[in-house]
């Protein structure tokens, strides 16, 4: 039987993190992905050190029968959390260890912490796979010094709260956009449902409190603040009580409007509150262009829609340009905050009814959506508005590695729109 240990970390370590930080094998998905200068080495030794004086764990070798197979990191954060992380050494790769590190951390991490937390570079899905393993789920993705970083997390004791997790617009849970559901909120205050959305961690949280039946009041946190309205989470509920309540017609009252949707199989179909659409100021235009990093679009009127909330729509010329998506943050954020917007709806039509797109979403704190309801009602009904009657399929979350099916329906004599989607529980 192997035997693993993590001992702390010394300064007869340093060597090894020297050695495996010149390797751009070990560092291809840490910071910008080059090897470390000997400079920078010391001083993460250096702050390891001061790490473990401080917080009382830290930085560890990975032993396993008696040789130095690599590190393992467990890092103070913020609101009672710790994160974790590992390196192994490539000759040792391909042999499970990276599995045995991440439960190993993971236990350590739920003793003496609330929640457990990691990040991976999003092209690095065999971290990801890892992490998942250990119980970890993914929550978010974030922009790490221009890099996309996808987030994981374990909450001790979260079951407890009664908190679902299903993965909207997928059948497929390492898929679509995750969102938390609590089917009974009546008890819960403001307070309350804020700081579970925020231990949840997902873009949005939807609490639910039963009317009848099948009719049922419900209210949308993000980890920061409560929304008028979610899609996605609106697609997860719904999936959540059709299988507790049998598929057929919900009712949602939210504080966006009134929501109908139809159930079955899996899948939800919402209609939204009414739609609008008007074209959007020129300066606003261009100052969001700037914090794309855009010099040009595509073909097609840039319009502000609202389908519960509001949306900057913006085409692109091609599939490139959307796949290229890097924009400033802060400067994005700051100028939707401005304007109350709530994405920004870039998006690329491949065909009349394959459309493309990708939402930027600073205000949330999140890189981007990788799949947004209410933006594809928004555009739907943009797209009415210019075009007559619309049927066509938004493929969302493809370039973030967390593809998205939304199927959009406008017709020509109702406002609303209609926007279906599978939900799938997360494991």
């Amino acid at each position: 039987m192997v035997r693993m240990e993590l001992v702390r970390w010394e300064n007869e370590h340093f060597g090894y993190m020297l050695r495996w930080a010149s390797d751009p094998r070990m560092t291809a998905y840490v910071g910008n992905g080059m090897p470390w200068t000997p400079d920078y080495v010391a001083e993460r030794h250096e702050q390891a050190l001061r790490h473990w004086e401080v917080h009382g764990f830290g930085l560890h070798v990975v032993v396993e029968d008696g040789v130095v197979v690599g590190l393992a990191q467990m890092l103070d954060g913020d609101l009672g959390e710790i994160e974790i992380g590992y390196w192994v050494d490539p000759a040792w790769w391909g042999r499970g260890i990276a599995s045995r590190v991440a439960v190993e951390l993971r236990d350590r991490a739920l003793a003496i912490a609330d929640r457990v937390v990691a990040g991976t570079d999003a092209r690095n899905s065999a971290s990801g796979r890892v992490l998942e393993k250990a119980g970890l789920r993914y929550f978010t993705s974030r922009n790490m010094g221009g890099r996309l970083q996808h987030c994981y997390a374990l909450d001790r004791g979260m079951s407890d709260k009664g908190v679902l997790r299903y993965s909207a617009f997928t059948t497929d849970p390492a898929g679509g956009n995750p969102a938390g559901v609590v089917l009974d909120a009546s008890d819960l205050s403001d307070d309350e449902m804020l700081g579970i959305a925020a231990k949840v961690g997902y873009s949005e949280t939807a609490f639910v409190v039963p009317r009848t039946e099948r009719e049922f009041d419900v209210r949308y946190f993000s980890p920061k603040a409560e929304v008028p309205f979610c899609g996605h989470a609106t697609i997860a509920t719904s999936v959540a009580l059709a299988e507790r309540i049998g598929d057929g017609p919900l009712t949602f009252h939210t504080p966006a409007g009134e929501i109908t949707i139809e159930t079955s199989g899996g899948t939800a179909s919402l209609t939204s509150v009414p739609t609008s659409t008007s074209a959007a100021d020129p300066a606003l235009v261009a100052d969001a262009l700037e914090a794309l990093g855009y010099k040009e679009i595509g073909d097609g009127p840039v319009h502000v829609g609202f389908g519960g909330a509001r949306h900057l729509l913006i085409p692109l010329k091609d599939r490139e340009q959307l796949r290229e998506l890097d924009y400033d943050f802060d400067a994005l954020r700051d100028l939707m905050l401005a304007h109350d917007l709530t994405t920004v709806h870039l998006f690329w039509r491949e065909s009349a009814d394959l459309v493309h797109a990708r939402d930027p979403f600073p205000v949330g704190g999140v890189v981007e959506d990788a799949a947004t309801g209410a933006a594809a009602a928004a555009f739907g009904g943009y797209l009415r508005d210019l075009e007559g009657p619309q049927r066509f399929v938004i493929s969302q979350g493809e370039d973030m590695g967390r593809p998205s099916r939304l199927e959009v329906d406008a017709t020509r004599d109702d406002r609303r729109v209609t926007v279906t989607g599978a939900a799938v529980v997360i494991p």
